[in-house]
């Protein structure tokens, strides 16, 4: 029996400070392309710089409600929740209670979450550590013990579930299924201990920081107006403020974590980590090409 937890919430929330967040980058972007040199450009470099991976981490945990889902029957316990999977024999479970009866005011330990979307990991005194996957407050909350594992889930009625899981339990299994564990974690260890993976995403990332670092050392000596773009018979134009130049690295930024997302997806199958490296391997031609462009219209100021 399949059970959806209340996710209404969470979305809403969840959508609420996406539309902030990407408000604060677009306003600062603006900003950033139109005031002259002042303390001020500080700030609006720095809102994107934050903003933008904050903005992914929101959509994934997003995509983590929208796929959220708890699986039980007579075989065993399933759980997704994004690109996280649980699998869980039913006579690895040994008991389903309260959170308020692990601890209470159960909850997961500073980070990304919010009311509705309640993911995370907490240390429980005596118990051990708690995996949340939830959307609900402590109340609306179960307890999976399998183990040494700690699952706390929302499903939609508690009594319900628990009286399902009762009643799989008096049927017996028809076809044990194994214990399986999968998670982001593993695709990210793996990429660590990868040379190439390493090399490719961190020289890809230098590129656009040390342009960052070098446009911000030569902005206090460029006249009031610099050329960002030329027409086509190669004269400079149009002419901006300084401040503009720093799209340049930012656009680098973004197009490197674009990319890095979209090498990181590659990769979690063998087959496509050559496609991987090759996305990753665009992002350092792109960090190049941004590095020509700078110099150029520098040359041209």
């Amino acid at each position: 029996m399949d059970f959806t937890p209340p996710r209404r919430q969470g979305l809403i929330f969840g959508v609420f400070l996406l539309t902030v967040l990407l408000g604060a980058i677009v306003f600062s972007l603006n900003r950033l392309a139109t005031v002259p040199i002042s303390p001020w450009i500080i700030l609006w470099v720095t809102i994107p710089l934050v903003g933008v991976p904050l903005t992914l981490l929101i959509g994934y945990r997003l995509y983590g409600l929208l796929t959220a889902r708890y699986r039980l029957d007579r075989d065993g316990f399933n759980l997704t929740w994004g690109l996280v999977t649980e699998q869980l024999p039913l006579s690895a479970i040994s008991s389903l209670r309260p959170a308020n009866e692990v601890a209470p005011g159960l909850r997961p330990n500073r980070g990304l979450w919010w009311p509705g979307c309640v993911y995370g990991r907490r240390e429980v005194e005596g118990e051990g550590v708690v995996e949340f996957f939830a959307t609900s407050g402590s109340q609306g909350i179960l307890v999976l013990s399998a183990g040494d594992r700690l699952l706390a889930i929302s499903p939609p009625d508690l009594e319900a579930f628990h009286q399902n899981f009762v009643d799989a339990t008096r049927m017996g299994s028809l076809e044990p299924i194994p214990t399986r564990s999968q998670s982001p974690d593993f695709v990210i260890t793996s990429l660590w201990t990868d040379t190439v993976a390493r090399v490719l995403i961190l020289v890809g990332l230098v590129f656009p920081l040390l342009l960052l670092g070098y446009l911000a050392l030569r902005l206090p000596v460029l006249p009031l107006q610099v050329p960002f773009g030329f027409d086509p018979t190669g004269a400079p134009d149009p002419l901006a403020p300084p401040g503009r130049l720093l799209l340049l690295p930012m656009i680098s930024g973004l197009c490197w974590l674009a990319n890095m997302v979209t090498g990181v997806w590659l990769y979690r199958r063998e087959a496509d980590r050559p496609l991987a490296y090759a996305v990753w391997m665009t992002a350092v031609l792109v960090g190049g090409l941004f590095w020509g462009a700078a110099l150029h219209l520098l040359a041209a100021a």
